[in-house]
């Protein structure tokens, strides 16, 4: 899990640099063509923005770090869709 939030940041953060646009959207479509190769399914677009989402909604990995001892990736997935506002209400 914590492979997926590195992933997922490091795409946000480096690769398109907090943009998103039309140039995102053949960046992450190009580099999932290189990793599906390389690495497997695990790295669709599907999954890729999944992980650029994850990232984004828990930015600070020392949650996530200890959030990954009770919870799944799966668990993750299913609640990625509450949006950040939510989740800074709690």
């Amino acid at each position: 899990m914590l492979l997926f939030w590195e992933i997922g940041h490091r795409i946000n953060n480096e690769i398109l640099e907090n943009k998103r646009a039309d140039y995102g959207k053949q960046v992450i479509n190009l580099l999932s063509e290189e990793l599906v190769v390389k690495y497997g399914r695990s790295f669709e677009v599907r999954n890729l923005r999944r992980m650029m989402q994850f990232a984004e909604q828990f930015s600070d990995l020392t949650i996530v770090s200890t959030a990954s001892t009770q919870l799944s990736w799966n668990h993750f997935v299913e609640i990625l869709p509450i949006t950040k506002e939510f989740i800074g209400n709690e």
